[in-house]
């Protein structure tokens, strides 16, 4: 991705993150939101405009050209043939979604039923996928990118499909700090992609709270999944590979 173009990106990330939309940048740019549409679309922004939206976004220039390349330097998606990988091995696919998460190596054993050695397997496995970077003492520093995604319609979204997507909405969701929320009503498509940008804002507001709370010790943490829907819930091939 070029400079220019990854620039962009960041600048739509961070708006996201902080829960902007493009009619608000609108109004702070003294610009209509379509003539801001068309800007982000055409990636085309002065040097006073571009200041103007780190003024809003309460950066510095210097700091969001940081940010842009430190996404940069981080895996945005894997290959077809890794996310193949990854779904092959349960205990692959364990190890990667805690490191991703922020556990520790010591946090994964003590927890699952995986030896040492089986650990350090996997951890040089994600090693090589470039999904982290393994340090010496079994430390590893994640590499995926805020904008990461998987790829569509491919290995692990028919394995989501599959194999998560049924047994998580499969509850009453009458539980504590539980909500399944079904809407119906006729809106129109300008309604209906406000509507989408509020819920990118939630699902990053969701990523905010898991990095805010990784601070708190392994014990006071449960694995949580939201679709437009969020309940206490743990896949059942991870369930089946805890100690008892």
């Amino acid at each position: 991705m070029a400079n220019a173009a990854r620039l962009v990106q960041e600048i739509k990330h961070l708006l996201k993150q902080r829960g902007v939309t493009y009619k608000d940048l609108a109004g702070e740019l003294e610009l209509s939101e379509s003539a801001i549409k068309q800007m982000f679309s055409s990636g085309n922004m002065t040097l006073a405009r571009l200041d103007k939206i780190c003024e809003v976004l309460a950066l510095d220039l210097s700091d969001l050209l940081q940010l842009s390349e430190a996404s940069a330097q981080r895996l945005q998606a894997l290959s077809i043939e890794q996310e193949e990988e990854l779904i092959s091995d349960p205990k692959l696919l364990l190890t990667a979604y805690c490191l991703v998460n922020h556990w520790t190596f010591n946090d994964i054993l003590n927890r699952y039923e995986l030896t040492e050695v089986e650990g350090i397997r996997y951890l040089a496995r994600l090693d090589r996928m470039k999904l982290i970077e393994l340090l010496p003492g079994n430390r590893v520093k994640p590499l995926i990118a805020t904008n990461f995604s998987w790829q569509p319609g491919g290995p692990i979204e028919q394995y989501f499909k599959k194999e998560v997507q049924g047994p998580f909405f499969n509850a009453s969701f009458a539980e504590d700090g539980c909500l399944r929320l079904v809407k119906n009503g006729d809106i129109s498509a300008v309604a209906r992609q406000q509507l989408l940008e509020r819920l990118h804002a939630v699902g990053q507001m969701f990523d905010d709270t898991v990095r805010e709370e990784r601070k708190l010790p392994l014990d006071q943490r449960q694995g949580t999944t939201m679709v437009l829907a969020i309940r206490h819930w743990m896949f059942k091939a991870f369930a089946t590979l805890e100690r008892q």
